[in-house]
């Protein structure tokens, strides 16, 4: 029969907590350095303009809707001609 580890004291901590210096802190964490990243992030000119400021103009638009629906109503009649056969 094989001697079995019977000291239970060492390991006994759960590695992923985090370590405790002894001082007890209640504190809520800082927040503030996480916040000026974000401004500074928020602040960044790397578009020059919103995405919703379309270049296209309202016919080109028009045409490719118009070209979309066309598609569809074309694959529409090969499907029910397909099921029809």
């Amino acid at each position: 029969m094989s001697e079995r580890d019977t000291d239970y004291s060492i390991g006994t901590q759960n590695s992923a907590a985090p370590q405790s210096s002894g001082v007890a802190d209640d504190s809520p964490p800082d927040t503030s350095k996480s916040t000026a990243e974000f401004r500074a992030f928020a602040s960044q000119a790397s578009e020059p303009e919103q995405p919703w400021n379309m270049k296209a103009s309202g016919r080109k638009i028009i045409l490719l809707a118009v070209a979309v629906v066309v598609v569809a109503v074309v694959l529409a009649i090969v499907a029910i001609g397909v099921l029809n056969a």
